[in-house]
Parts: C-alpha cells; structure tokens; sequence
C-alpha cells in the first residue's frame, strides 16, 4: 500500500522477510548509540562499574525491545521506536544520591499515572490541541534539540580527540551527503536501504582510516544472562513519586506529540484509539522499567525522520529491531559487533534523516494553502528558539531551580511543546 507521502510500504504492510530484517538492523543501529549514552549516564550516577554497569545495560534493553514490540503490536501500531525518556532521566539522575530502590518507586508510581489516564479514556481529551501548528513545532523541536547530542558524535569527540577530529568530521559530512544522494537517486528496495548503505559506507571509510575499535567483539562472550534480573524491592517515597509525576506529564505530551506526528506521515486512521493505547503501553513499559530499575520509555520523535528517508512506513519494521534489541540483551557477540558501528556515522545518519523531518514540519505548517501570519510567526518561532536555546544552555544553570522541576526545564524538547500549546490556544488563539 503506498502511502500518502510516497512510501513504499505503508503502515500496515508486512514486507519480505528477509528485507523487513534489514529494515530491523537499520532502526536497530540508529538506535543503539542513543541506548548506549542513556545507559552510560545512568550507570555513572548510580556508581555502577564493570559487570553491573553491562547488567543494567542488559535490562535496559529487555524494556526497550519489548516495548517496542508490544507498542507496534497492540499500542500505538506505529512505526515509531521507542526508547529511555531524557525527562525521566534527568529524575533518575536526581534521585540516584537515594539509592535504585527510591527511583523504582517513583518509577512505577509516575508510570501509574499513564495506566489511569488510558483506562478511564482521557487522553481522547488531548486531540484538539495538536493542530497544524502544534505538530510542525514538535517535528522541527525533535531536529534542534537532538543537536547538541549529535555534535559531539559527528566531530568524533572523545578521550582520544577531546576537541573532535576533523577527519572524522569529513567522513561525517560524505555520510551525509551519501545518503541524500542514495535516498533521491536510488530507486526500489535499495532506496528503502539509504540510511543502512550510508552508515555501511562511513564504518568502510573509518575502518580504512584506522579508526575503528574492533576488540569488543572478539573479548565478547556469545552468550550471557542477566543475573541478577531484578535489582531488589521498590522503596516508595512522597519526594520521589512528585518528581516522577512532574516527568511523566512531560513523557505523556512528548508520547502524543510523537504519535501525531508519525500519523502525518503514515496516515491518521484510528488515531484516538492508538494515542490512548500508545500512552497505556508506555505506562506499563514504565512500570517494567521501574521493577527492573532501568529509565522508562517513549516514543522517539525523531522516527518520522528516518521514514521520510527511506520511505518504509511499516510497523513490522520496528517490532523487528524491538526483537533485535530484545535478542542483544542475552546474545552479547551480537550487540558487541553492532555497537562497534562508529558513533560518527551513525550520528550523521540521524542528522541526515532530522533533514528530512524539519522539511516534513514545514510543509505540515504551510499545508492549508493560506499565508502565514504575525500570529504564526510567534506561535511557530518561540518555541522552536526557545527548545533549541534550552538544550544547549549549562547544567549549571538549572542547579538553581527547584529539583521537582529540573527535569521539565532542562528538556528543550518539552519546554517548545508546552510554549507551543501555551501560545496556539491560550495566549494567541486564532480568531474566527
């Protein structure tokens, strides 16, 4: 079924198998850098090292893969993936001085909060307030705010290159422009491929230049559980169950913003129906994740992106690489090969693909045929400039606020959300 935007497989459809587990691979490596820094970061404020930093790694993957394959099953059946929500934590991170057990917690006391909203039906509440506007802010907000992540990735920043590389930064930029050649000349089923022949291109150029790191792959084991599979008991606590709250009306907003905007995308049908299940699987995966004492999920934003390049809209695609990362999680030969792909070019893969989404935002704000207005300037100009300076501002400056709202502040994503709603409804409704 083609799609409204020219996709090649639409929502719905099953491609070949062995072409939706390629499709798989491809999400699966766009995803693996972002799981390997939430990982990272929670592990270092926990004081976690050597095997227990691996084992928290190994049930973060658990949550994200199965997640992923129960929200394109039976939630949002979209394909978007899904992965650790940065407002939940910028929580885990201000709770980690009170111990794993406090963040299970307020984990699984926040996440109640979804199951609710979805059981008693009131998330269809929220539908009116994502116009035009609202989405097209959101799409180009996903684009800014990942920036400052992807900086660092693209110039090759590191122990070794603390300043960045320009050599890996020139590799970066061939990634680029590979992939919008690949995504524009190539036509079929290599097409659907861009974003995997561009990544397989950069890791060829790297690994020419000596700038690969091969060895984690033959130390790696072939086979490993995680044990232990559960951290301990939950401890529940007034302060930490108010900061997770507080976060999860950040993740419900990014949650529904993200499913709006794959729906522009792949189509709108039944969207009340998947916005409500979307949001109660991301309560249950949130649940899980605090029994598990890892950070819960949402749906990436950033997923219409990479369906705009490579025209692959099918769900299937992403319960695929949800059963990858499940599969990794046990399977360490194989995680260790995919997350020896370079982080250059995987972050120039993504840039290339948050191209594509900008321009998707755009045309979505300018789709009614009318000239934008003053009205709309504001409306779509604030809160996009206002998302982009949050997410680059110092972590010191946010030290100063109370710690129950840290977490919103600091989301450059969330903070251009809610200025976008502020703005379109209350402050500059549009008159009739």
């Amino acid at each position: 079924m083609q799609g409204s935007t020219g996709l090649i497989y639409g929502v719905d459809d099953i491609p070949p198998w062995p072409r939706c587990l390629i499709y798989g691979i491809q999400w699966a490596l766009i995803m693996l850098p972002t799981l390997t820094i939430f990982s990272a970061i929670s592990s270092e404020y926990l004081g976690l090292h050597g095997d227990e930093e691996v084992l928290f790694f190994q049930r973060l993957l658990v949550i994200v893969g199965g997640v992923m394959i129960l929200q394109t099953i039976w939630g949002h059946r979209y394909p978007l993936v899904d992965g650790p929500a940065s407002a939940l934590l910028l929580s885990f991170i201000i709770l980690a001085p009170h111990g794993i057990s406090t963040i299970q917690g307020g984990m699984m006391a926040g996440a109640c909060l979804l199951v609710l909203l979805s059981v008693f039906g009131m998330v269809r509440y929220l539908e009116p307030l994502f116009t035009g506007n609202v989405i097209g802010v959101i799409l180009i907000l996903v684009a800014l705010t990942i920036i400052p992540y992807l900086a660092p990735m693209v110039i090759g920043e590191g122990r070794a290159y603390p300043h960045g590389d320009p050599s890996i930064f020139a590799i970066s930029v061939l990634v680029m422009v590979a992939i919008a050649l690949f995504s524009n000349w190539l036509t079929g089923f290599p097409k659907t491929i861009s974003l995997f022949l561009g990544i397989m291109l950069g890791t060829l150029l790297m690994w020419a230049f000596g700038r690969m790191d091969v060895s984690g792959i033959r130390e790696a084991s072939w086979f490993s559980l995680p044990r232990p599979f559960l951290p301990g008991l939950p401890r529940f606590s007034l302060s930490a169950t108010i900061t997770f709250l507080v976060a999860y009306v950040a993740v419900i907003v990014n949650a529904v913003g993200s499913i709006y905007s794959i729906g522009e995308v792949v189509g709108k049908a039944g969207m009340a129906g998947r916005v409500n299940r979307g949001i109660a699987v991301t309560g249950l995966g949130g649940l899980a994740a605090g029994i598990l004492g890892v950070v819960g999920t949402v749906s990436f934003a950033f997923s219409p992106g990479v369906v705009l390049v490579t025209r692959v809209g099918s769900r299937f695609a992403v319960t695929v690489c949800g059963g990858l990362l499940l599969s990794l999680a046990f399977f360490s030969k194989f995680l260790a090969i995919l997350a020896s792909f370079p982080a250059s070019v995987v972050g120039a893969a993504m840039i290339t693909a948050m191209a594509a989404q900008i321009g998707a935002g755009i045309s979505i704000i300018t789709r009614s045929g009318r000239a934008l207005d003053g009205r709309d300037y504001m409306v779509v100009g604030i809160p996009v400039l206002m998302g982009g300076l949050v997410s680059i501002l110092p972590e010191a400056f946010f030290g100063a606020f109370p710690s129950t709202i840290h977490a919103l502040l600091k989301n450059g994503l969330v903070v251009g959300i809610v200025l976008v709603l502020v703005l379109e409804h209350l402050l500059l409704p549009k008159r009739s």
